[in-house]
């Protein structure tokens, strides 16, 4: 809220500052809110906006689903059995997302979060038909990791342009924001289906250029639906203040990171090269670090970390997505090697994570303006817990319905709940010059801990399935491992995070109307 002289308090959240005069809780007047004229000609046009927006998480995490269930007949089209060579079309798509998440988000500020957005849909499309031709692994790396920066570009840009599309608090927002948490375990299920359906009906092929055709279409939608109003540059920010040097630092650090602890998996780290690498992230990451004080527009500014409650929510997010990433991966390989299912049936197993998506993603609409965050953001580490802890378990028994149904419809409340409770309190709680920024290191945290923690989680595996001879002991490790991760995650949400809206005199006073109608919902 604000000073009573017009200053901005460190707990502004994002445009109450630019958009509405809110007295602080030891003033004796409210000020009414300023109202603005919405950026969107009809009703329909901002619905598709919705839509559009949320089809970019579809796609986004649909481009693990559609490898993942036919890594398989991809394998052997290119020549390599190797499941360490394998799990790199997974990757590298994962691993390109995670690190570019972090430039692409600042580029959207300075270059308009609109046209970042669409350069992602058509970059995407682009790598997408050089995937269906490659004949060898070398390429076909190469371009997953190439469709990777796509989706970077994609993921960041489209968390600012909804939270620059609706004013904060609105029950509109709040929608918005659960649309898109819905649509990630939803797009890992929209892309196994297109990717199991081509590879076992036709040719693995079809299901990258099938994917090229989606992404052209959905640049064209953007382009016509999306307003420039939403997606125009930051005022103010010109290429000349773009941080190149930090830019460099922070994707090389990431990827080097990245690539220690998934290569580790594979060669052990008894590989020189393996923790010479991660010592070498070390330093550029601090290298990093001490840049982000030294530019005028840093990557990510250190004042994020100022502001309430960033960072418990980043490291909450950073813990529960490192054990969604294992629980999707293992639950995959676990059906498809263990109980021998075909791709498709291996899909309409893990439906689930879409029944339960839908409820979450209720519950989201319902309760999220009336209900504290934090509480929300528990459930969705509780979630992600409650998973793993029932595919742990999954060896007892061969019938479907016993674990793996209720953990994937159990389960989908983390991605769900996180995504929209954390987004909600994140734009909510930085200023407008700083949602590009916020939603490019959100988006990074997302996508890069779901890679980090594949790669822990196959060390694990690695040293747990007695030299390959037990795989289903190594599957538990990995889920074990998910488990730990989402506890740490449930216990910084209950001992660190806290929605600030609940706590005005308002609040205390009028209860839940008051602040909904001093917040304009």
């Amino acid at each position: 809220m604000s000073s009573t002289d017009g200053s901005a308090s460190p707990t502004l959240m994002s445009k109450p500052q630019k958009e509405e005069a809110i007295t602080s809780p030891g003033a004796t007047e409210k000020a009414e809110p300023e109202t603005e004229p919405t950026p969107f000609s009809s009703t329909f046009q901002e619905a598709i906006f919705i839509l559009i927006i949320g089809l970019s998480q579809l796609f986004s995490v649909g481009g693990i689903g559609n490898a993942a269930y036919s890594i398989e007949q991809i394998g052997a089209s290119l020549g390599t059995s190797s499941n360490g060579q394998m799990s790199w079309f997974l990757a590298s798509y994962a691993l390109c997302g995670g690190v570019f998440v972090l430039v692409t988000g600042r580029l959207g500020d300075h270059l308009g979060h609109k046209y970042v957005f669409l350069f992602g849909w058509i970059w995407m499309a682009i790598w997408s038909l050089v995937c269906g031709f490659a004949h060898n692994v070398v390429l076909f790396d190469i371009a997953r990791g190439m469709m990777g920066i796509g989706n970077g570009a994609l993921v960041p840009n489209s968390f600012a342009l909804l939270a620059r599309a609706f004013p904060p608090l609105s029950v509109k927002k709040n929608i918005a924001f659960a649309f898109l948490g819905f649509c990630a375990p939803s797009g890992y299920i929209f892309g196994g289906l297109i990717g199991a359906a081509f590879s076992q009906k036709v040719t693995w092929r079809w299901g990258f250029w099938f994917w090229a055709i989606g992404c052209l279409i959905l640049s064209l939608a953007t382009f016509v639906i999306v307003p420039h109003r939403i997606g125009s540059p930051i005022p103010g920010l010109s290429l000349r203040q773009f941080d190149y040097i930090g830019s460099f630092l922070g994707v090389s650090a990431l990827i080097l990171f990245s690539f220690a602890w998934n290569q580790a998996s594979v060669v052990g780290w008894k590989e020189p090269y393996t923790y010479a690498l991660l010592i070498v992230s070390v330093f550029l990451l601090v290298g990093f670090v001490f840049s982000q004080s030294r530019v005028s527009a840093p990557v990510l500014p250190n004042s994020l970390w100022g502001r309430p409650g960033f960072a418990p929510v980043v490291t909450a997010m950073a813990f529960g997505w490192m054990s969604f990433g294992i629980f999707l991966y293992y639950t995959t390989v676990y059906i498809l090697t263990i109980h021998k299912t075909q791709p498709l049936a291996a899909v309409a197993q893990m439906v689930p994570l879409v029944i339960g998506g839908l409820f979450a993603t209720a519950a989201v609409g319902l309760f999220i303006a009336k209900t504290p965050a934090q509480y929300i953001f528990g459930v969705s580490m509780f979630s992600f817990f409650i998973g793993n802890l029932i595919m742990s378990f999954v060896n007892y028994s061969n019938v479907y319905w016993a674990f793996i149904f209720p953990a994937c419809l159990l389960v989908v409340g983390g991605p769900d709940l996180s995504f929209a409770s954390s987004g909600i309190l994140i734009s909510n709680a930085v200023l407008p010059e700083e949602q590009g920024v916020a939603g490019s290191f959100i988006s990074t945290v997302v996508q890069y801990s779901i890679s980090i923690g594949l790669g822990i989680a196959a060390t694990v595996e690695s040293h747990v399935n007695e030299g390959g001879q037990n795989p289903i002991r190594g599957y538990r490790g990995a889920f074990w491992l998910g488990i730990g991760f989402a506890a740490v995650g449930f216990f910084v949400v209950i001992f660190f995070v806290r929605d600030h809206r609940f706590e005005s005199k308002e609040w205390d006073k009028s209860g839940p109307e008051a602040i909904s109608q001093t917040a304009g919902l």
